[in-house]
């Protein structure tokens, strides 16, 4: 069965006050990876190379938004970039939604440590990453938008939503 991108939600956790980030007005979302890199082990009498797999290189993830000033999560992110600070993130799929509205994730604390607890109604895609870029484009007869890049720490973690039983 596919999964409609309509109903997609943007989650983050702010690391200085341990509180959900819900990112209003995304407009796409990709390249959440973290491709394995190879290791060779060719011997010289071997007629074609040889592999083995190696480390994970976390990438580039990008989200698009309708910028808007007066959105103070739009703002938030933005001084959380400027900082270079890690944020855990996850996505919520469209799978999980009530009445049209998504199921937001919670976030715990324990100490100084937030994490998120996320409801196994939905299908979540989790990962680690500080913003690496944020630009604004102004394009005629546009409203002002970001594509904003995230650098990813870690391999991202797909949790597939629990089937009702």
């Amino acid at each position: 069965m596919s999964i409609k991108t309509q109903g997609t939600d943007l989650y983050a956790i702010d690391p200085l006050l341990g509180t959900l980030i819900f990112v209003s007005c995304v407009t796409s979302i990709d390249g959440i990876d973290s491709a394995i890199d190879q290791i060779e082990t060719t011997c010289l009498n071997d007629q074609a190379r040889e592999y083995e797999s190696g480390l994970a290189t976390p990438g580039t993830a990008t989200f698009g938004i309708n910028t808007d000033p007066s959105d103070p999560v739009h703002v938030r992110m933005h001084q959380l970039k400027t900082q270079g600070l890690k944020l855990d993130w996850v996505i919520g799929w469209s799978d999980g939604r009530v009445d049209g509205a998504g199921i937001p994730p919670t976030v715990e604390k324990v100490g100084n440590v937030s994490s998120f607890d996320l409801p196994p109604t939905r299908t979540w895609l989790t990962f680690r990453g500080h913003m690496s870029s944020y630009p604004f484009s102004f394009a005629q007869n546009d409203v002002v938008k970001s594509s904003i890049g995230v650098q990813i720490s870690g391999e991202p973690v797909l949790i597939a939503k629990v089937a009702a039983q």
